[in-house]
C-alpha cells in the first residue's frame, strides 16, 4: 500500500491534513504540485479555515508479507 500524507497550513494558523491512498505510480512532481496548488486555490476544506500553503507532503510505502 502506498499513500501521500498532505499537511496544509491554514489562514488562521492551524493545520489541516489529508491522506491520498494508492496514488498513480510515477506521477511527475510538477503535476502533483499543480494539483496541490488547485486544492489551495479552491479551498477543499471549510471556508473559515482557508488553506494558505502546503506544510508537508510525504509518500509512505507499506509492504506486507503473509506468514501463514
Amino acid at each position: 500500500m502506498r499513500f501521500y500524507s498532505l499537511v496544509f497550513n491554514t489562514t488562521n494558523g492551524s493545520r489541516r491534513s489529508m491522506r491520498i491512498n494508492n496514488p498513480t505510480p510515477g506521477l511527475p512532481l510538477d503535476e502533483i504540485e499543480g494539483a496541490i496548488d488547485q486544492m489551495i486555490a479552491n479551498d477543499i476544506f471549510e471556508a473559515e479555515r482557508g488553506l494558505d500553503s502546503l506544510n508537508r507532503m510525504e509518500l509512505t510505502t507499506m509492504e506486507t508479507t503473509p506468514i501463514l
